[in-house]
């Protein structure tokens, strides 16, 4: 069965405001501690993933506890223009190293890192599970480096309903115009 991340993505200037309109708004909110990811971005050798507007990844999640976490996604093409609705397959993975050794020899190649500080905020909302993450991207300048994400997981069959979840939530937190461009786009444009 084909999972569907729908996300809809904000650039903020200040991320206490939000943070207080999330506590008052919904009182069920779990903060996460912060957390750094570097995002390792692969071409394919067969097609351009600009043009087909997907995304292949290699995570590193660095915790505050000094752990860390590895992860592999693909990112399928953006399926609406009102959110970043996408067909999202992420898989857990031990030797990173390894796994980039394996897509180099399949002809994937490496060409660009993004890196983002997070805070994760999970809430329920419906019986739905709903993600808020507030990141900074380092590499972007001050005035514009500061973004938050309202999202949850999908099926085909709910996509819609998701949809209106996520908008109504952050229409509820004046998170003003959404933005449709990833990070790495952001990133590569400077």
């Amino acid at each position: 069965m084909s999972t569907f991340e729908v996300e809809i993505k904000f650039q903020i200037v200040k991320a206490q405001e939000v943070e207080h309109r999330l506590r008052s708004l919904f009182g069920n909110v779990e903060f996460g501690e912060p957390i750094t990811e570097t995002d390792s971005f692969f071409r394919h050798p067969c097609r351009n993933f600009k043009q087909t507007d997907e995304a292949l990844r290699l995570r590193k999640r660095e915790c505050a506890d000094g752990t860390s976490e590895h992860s592999l996604t693909y990112k399928g093409p953006k399926i609406d223009t009102t959110t970043k609705t996408r067909q999202e397959i992420e898989l857990p993975i031990t030797e990173p190293e390894r796994w980039e050794s394996l897509l180099t020899a399949l002809g994937f190649s490496p060409f660009a890192s993004v890196q983002k500080f997070r805070r994760h905020m999970k809430l329920m909302v419906n019986h739905r599970h709903i993600e808020i993450v507030l990141d900074t991207l380092p590499a972007l300048s001050e005035s514009h480096r500061t973004f938050i994400e309202v999202e949850t997981l999908a099926t085909v069959e709910d996509i819609e309903e998701c949809r209106t979840l996520i908008l109504g939530i952050a229409k509820q937190l004046e998170l003003g115009t959404p933005i449709q461009e990833s990070y790495l786009q952001m990133v590569l444009k400077r």
